[in-house]
């Protein structure tokens, strides 16, 4: 993707930004303050990313105190910092094409939906962000919409930031819009990242089984095929999840709802 690309994939995302209004008053930021301090509080013990980023006023509600840590902010005042531009700085430049495409599409995704259902749906996605040492790291993020305003209008989105590698590799990024309540793929399903068809049925059916707790000589037993071959599907999940073990693997496709 050219630079002319890229600027205009900004400038939109910007545009999507400046033009969202939310019909909120002071009482409904009131109102929002007990579930910010019960999400902190989630975050700390769950020692998790967390944020809540206010769509109406651009800035964030919420940053766990993992956040610097995680996403690798290098000066104090970057923490204070809630334009996005400054997080998009921070992102691969490989990967940020792929960050603003999708985010972009996101925004009218929710914009369309019924006031009914925008709760219902999360976003995952998986791109590599710079630490503070200049390393690259490969988080999955999920997006979900966690208040709405009068007229029902998105208006705080819920961000989970979890790390699937301290080195990330240049590797196909993926993506995929869930349905909470009903467990099909929006979106994303017909793009170039096929990211719904990941792993095969036998593959999911091997996680399934590691995150239950049996090793390759039961889950062999259990499916009735060689351990040789359960040892291959461990090796092609790793290789599609681009995860460097199991216990990755695992996490990621409990977040992008494999499993």
């Amino acid at each position: 993707m050219t630079r002319a690309d890229i600027t205009r994939l900004k400038e939109k995302h910007r545009q999507n930004a400046n033009s969202h209004i939310c019909d909120v008053t002071a009482d409904d930021y009131k109102r929002i303050k007990p579930v910010i301090r019960l999400l902190e509080r989630v975050s700390e013990v769950e020692n998790s990313t967390m944020t809540v980023f206010d769509m109406h006023r651009k800035r964030y509600l919420l940053k766990s105190t993992r956040f610097k840590e995680t996403l690798g902010y290098a000066n104090p005042e970057d923490l204070e910092n809630d334009d996005m531009e400054l997080f998009h700085k921070i992102v691969h430049p490989d990967d940020l094409s792929f960050v603003l495409e999708t985010e972009n599409r996101v925004h009218s995704f929710f914009n369309q939906l019924p006031v009914a259902e925008k709760k219902d749906y999360k976003l995952v996605y998986d791109f590599r962000v710079r630490n503070a040492a200049g390393i690259y790291m490969r988080f999955i993020h999920q997006f979900a919409v966690l208040e709405q305003d009068k007229q029902g209008k998105s208006w705080l989105a819920l961000i989970i930031t979890d790390l699937i590698s301290e080195k990330a590799q240049s590797t196909p990024l993926q993506r995929r819009m869930i349905n909470m309540r009903t467990g099909k793929l929006h979106l994303f399903n017909d793009d170039d990242f096929r990211s719904h068809k990941l792993l095969t049925n036998r593959e999911t059916e091997v996680l399934k089984l590691i995150s239950q707790g049996y090793d390759s000589q039961n889950i062999a037993a259990k499916l009735f095929i060689s351990v040789n071959t359960v040892n291959n599907h461990r090796q092609r999940i790793l290789h599609k999840t681009k995860t460097e073990n199991t216990t990755q693997a695992l996490l990621y496709a409990k977040k992008a709802g494999i499993i």
